[in-house]
């Protein structure tokens, strides 16, 4: 369990609750189905950047790199939390809180829930998806494309660990439906932190 961070009531009293995880754990899925339980507003930074550049997130690696992406994430990150003070329900892109900034406001206005994954529900999941970056890889001599993906996903999460740590609920959607999920995630909110 991560520990405690010091201005936890008025986090809490935020109420805003932020999904990481992987590409592929169901987060977008998740935040919409949480919200509606929560009678919150919900939002999916991707779909928020790709709407505003006019471009895909696969276009907006290709042509300007992560680093630039991940200065868009923020900027959608802090216009949503000075934004109206209603309760949000936010999924972040898989990498969101490898970027420091990222990661200060996020740990500072919300509860944190990483949707946890298998590697392998990871690949079932994504196997047949053109529009995730991360995948875009180029297998070794004698490895099959499956097995370039299976690498290529455990070294990403195994890199995003120490981020993927510090959320406060730690919820594996491995064979779980997203309502399933939403529900579940909603009553240990609830128990655990007083949302209603």
């Amino acid at each position: 369990m991560p520990s405690v961070r010091n201005d936890r009531a008025t986090v809490i009293q935020a109420g805003n609750v932020f999904l990481i995880g992987f590409s592929g754990s169901g987060k977008s899925t998740v935040c919409i189905q949480l919200a509606h339980l929560l009678k919150a507003a919900f939002f999916d930074t991707d779909a928020l950047i790709e709407k505003r550049e006019r471009r895909t997130i696969t276009e907006i690696f290709a042509d300007d790199g992560e680093r630039r992406f991940r200065q868009l994430e923020f900027r959608e990150v802090t216009n949503l939390l000075h934004g109206k003070r209603r309760r949000k329900v936010i999924a972040l892109g898989g990498g969101a809180l490898t970027n420091p900034v990222t990661r200060k406001v996020v740990l500072s206005n919300g509860i944190i829930v990483y949707l946890s994954c298998s590697v392998r529900e990871i690949y079932r999941r994504m196997k047949g998806m053109t529009d995730r970056p991360l995948l875009n890889v180029t297998p070794r001599d004698g490895e099959t494309l499956r097995d370039a993906h299976f690498r290529r996903i455990h070294r990403m999460l195994d890199r995003r660990q120490p981020q993927y740590r510090q959320a406060d609920l730690v919820y594996s959607t491995t064979n779980k439906q997203p309502g399933q999920a939403a529900r579940d995630i909603y009553r240990i909110l609830k128990n655990r932190y007083g949302f209603c």
